[in-house]
C-alpha cells in the first residue's frame, strides 16, 4: 500500500503529528526522508479521503498544502456522527491508459459458515478512466478521482470509453499497441489477489469477531499500477457500487452477485 496515515482524532492525533513532521522534513532538500525511497511516489502530494460513512468519491481531495490539509482533517464530527481522515501518498507516477490516469476495481467476498471464514476472489474486474489528461500542475478531482459519480459530471464522459470502463482484454490490447511487455491476467493480476489475500488475513479476527453460523460480504478492492508495472491497493470498500453503467459493467455485476448468492 502507499504510505497511509489513520486521523482519528483531528490536529492532535499521533498519526497527524506523525505526518506533519514527514511532510516538513521532504519540504528540506537536504532531509533524507521515507519519501526519498519511494522514486514513483514524488515528494509531498497528499490524497485526503474520509475514514467511513461515505462513498462515490465524496470528500475526497488531492493537495499539496499543509493549511489545506489541516482544513480537511480537523473536524472530525459530521452530523453528530464521529469522523476519522486517510491521509494517503499520492502515485505521481502511474501507468498511463492513452495519457489518462485509471485505476483498477476488483471484487472479493468473505463469508463465514459454520465459525469457519472463507474468502473468494472473483476473476474477472476492470478499470474505470479519467477523462481528461493525466498532470500534476494542478489537483483538480476531475483529472485525479476515477469514481463514476465524479467522471459521469463531465461533458467528455463517455467519449473514450462507454461509461469510462475498460475490460482486462481491452487494457491488454492497449498495452500490445504501446509495446508494452506485460501480460497483465498472468503477471499482475495474481499480486493483486495476492495482497487482498493479505488483506484478508490481517482482519480475520477483527471483521467478523463471533463467528456468525452463515454471513458474507463483497467487497470492492482498488488498485492502482505504477509506470514499473507495480501493483499498489489503494484501497478497500465495504459498500462498492453496483451501477450498471456501461455496457460491460451489465454483464459482469449482475454474473458476480449472482456467483455471490450461488
Amino acid at each position: 500500500m502507499p504510505l497511509t496515515y489513520h486521523i482519528k482524532e483531528g490536529l492532535n492525533d499521533p498519526q497527524f503529528l506523525k505526518f506533519e513532521q514527514l511532510y516538513h522534513d521532504a519540504q528540506d532538500p537536504n532531509k533524507e526522508t521515507i519519501l526519498n525511497n519511494m522514486p514513483k511516489f514524488g515528494k509531498n502530494l497528499w490524497i485526503i479521503k474520509p475514514g467511513e460513512n461515505t462513498n462515490r468519491g465524496c470528500g475526497i481531495q488531492v493537495s499539496k498544502d499543509l493549511d489545506h490539509i489541516k482544513s480537511l482533517v480537523q473536524n472530525t464530527n459530521i452530523n453528530g456522527m464521529k469522523r476519522s481522515y486517510i491521509i494517503q501518498k499520492y502515485i505521481e507516477k502511474p501507468l498511463l491508459y492513452k495519457l489518462r490516469k485509471f485505476d483498477i476495481r476488483c471484487y472479493a467476498m468473505m463469508c463465514t459458515i459454520n465459525g469457519n471464514m472463507q474468502a473468494y476472489w472473483y476473476t474477472d474486474g476492470y478499470m474505470r478512466t479519467s477523462s481528461r489528461e493525466f498532470t500534476l500542475k494542478n489537483v483538480n478531482r476531475n483529472v485525479h478521482l476515477t469514481n463514476d459519480a465524479v467522471q459521469k459530471r463531465l461533458d467528455d464522459y463517455g467519449k473514450f470509453e462507454n461509461g469510462n470502463k475498460l475490460s482486462y482484454p481491452e487494457f491488454q490490447k492497449y498495452m500490445d499497441s504501446m509495446n508494452i511487455k506485460c501480460d497483465f491476467v498472468k503477471e499482475v493480476v495474481p499480486r493483486m489477489k495476492q495482497m487482498v489475500m493479505d488483506s484478508m488475513r490481517a482482519v480475520s479476527r477483527k471483521i467478523d469477531p463471533t463467528r456468525k453460523n452463515l454471513s458474507f460480504e463483497i467487497f470492492g478492492y482498488d488498485f492502482m499500477i505504477d509506470e514499473d508495472l507495480n501493483p499498489w491497493m489503494i484501497e478497500v470498500n465495504t459498500n462498492p457500487c453496483f451501477e450498471l453503467s456501461s455496457p460491460y459493467l451489465a454483464r459482469l455485476i449482475p454474473a458476480m452477485v449472482e456467483n455471490a448468492l450461488k
